[in-house]
């Protein structure tokens, strides 16, 4: 897209993120982010009424502070930690536009920046894929029922014909929508998710998650190509089984972190996009895109590892894995089966 056509597109989805004349924007860069993303956000801003400016950090290795060697996708970013002043900065603003490479979603300042009551957009996915994935009234209460179904639900369970069979217990549980806007008064959203989320408060999560070919391992970018067991007992995968490439990877990014957190339970919910495709990294490169099509495409299981805030765990590895052909059942009641969402066509 061209300047002319991403300055339009900023603005219809910064109106979904409520941006208002005279409030505070800033846009979140480091010498990676894309040039484009940071010109067209600063002049749909601007044509908003907004009081706009640009702050770019300096890149931070991917070895952090403890040694571990990362790709630098996947984990939390640190481009805040040398920088507290530019944390206080950003309570300060009204609507943060993150282009950063690692993003701000599990960065250690995340609460409080939240807690300010900044609304924090992470824009991360290439131009076709933000206009095509842009929000709509009709998937927005879709969204809003899926959040209420799962607030009100106490158990999950997830079964599928390859040997999934997994419980986790929801009482206490932080539950949200991913709507792909931020509208609210310390919300943050990525642009082009769409899915319904639990952070299981409880260790009780037990049971066989069996990753399928064709299921996809983010942070590796990854379509599984071998028969993958993950074996939770009481909140923490306590085993990876499996004789293929995609249980070495997974055994080996899990144990490079060295910490037992990396193993505990974030977050268990499915997608609800239904102009989103599986299939998206067969199309786009790594370096283009974060995932947002394989996290949120319709009636997948999406079940992830690491960083845990309803349970006060903090992680900087961190595991989403989007799983097809799975059943969900909340108290009993079907809402996805076999991969489809149940109510939709």
């Amino acid at each position: 897209m061209t300047d002319s056509t991403l300055t339009p597109l900023f603005i219809e989805e910064f109106k979904w993120c409520k941006v208002k004349a005279g409030e505070s924007c800033v846009v979140l860069t480091e010498p990676g982010s894309r040039r484009d993303y940071a010109e067209a956000a600063q002049t749909a801003l601007a044509a908003m009424g907004a009081r706009v400016f640009q702050v770019m950090l300096p890149s931070r290795p991917v070895t952090d502070e403890g040694g571990v060697p990362s790709a630098g996708r996947g984990t939390a970013t640190i481009l805040l930690d040398d920088f507290p002043e530019v944390t206080e900065l950003l309570k300060r603003c009204n609507f943060i536009v993150d282009l950063s490479i690692g993003a701000l979603i599990h960065a250690k300042q995340r609460a409080e920046i939240r807690q300010s009551g900044a609304r924090t957009l992470l824009i991360k996915e290439p131009p076709d894929a933000l206009a095509r994935l842009i929000p709509t009234e009709e998937r927005r209460q879709r969204i809003d029922a899926a959040v209420a179904r799962l607030k009100s639900a106490k158990e999950m369970h997830v079964a599928s014909k390859t040997g999934t069979d997994f419980r986790a217990d929801l009482v206490g549980s932080t539950v949200q929508g991913a709507y792909g806007f931020c509208d609210k008064p310390g919300s943050s959203a990525t642009w082009a998710t769409c899915a319904v989320l639990a952070y299981p408060a409880s260790t009780r999560v037990n049971g066989d998650v069996v990753l399928a070919p064709g299921d996809i391992v983010f942070p590796f970018y990854r379509y599984v190509e071998s028969t993958v067991a993950l074996r939770f007992k009481d909140g923490f995968v306590d085993r990876v089984e499996g004789s293929g490439l995609d249980a070495e990877l997974i055994r080996d990014y899990f144990a490079r972190w060295n910490e037992r957190n990396a193993y505990g339970i974030s977050h268990v919910g499915w997608g609800l996009h239904e102009k989103a495709l599986w299939d998206a990294l067969a199309f786009y490169r790594a370096d283009e895109a974060s995932g947002v099509d394989g996290r949120s495409f319709e009636g997948n299981f999406l079940i992830s590892t690491g960083p845990n805030y309803a349970a006060n765990r903090h992680s900087r590895c961190h595991f989403d894995i989007p799983m097809r052909h799975c059943s969900i059942t909340l108290d009993g009641e079907a809402v996805v089966v076999e991969g489809k969402v149940v109510g939709r066509a």
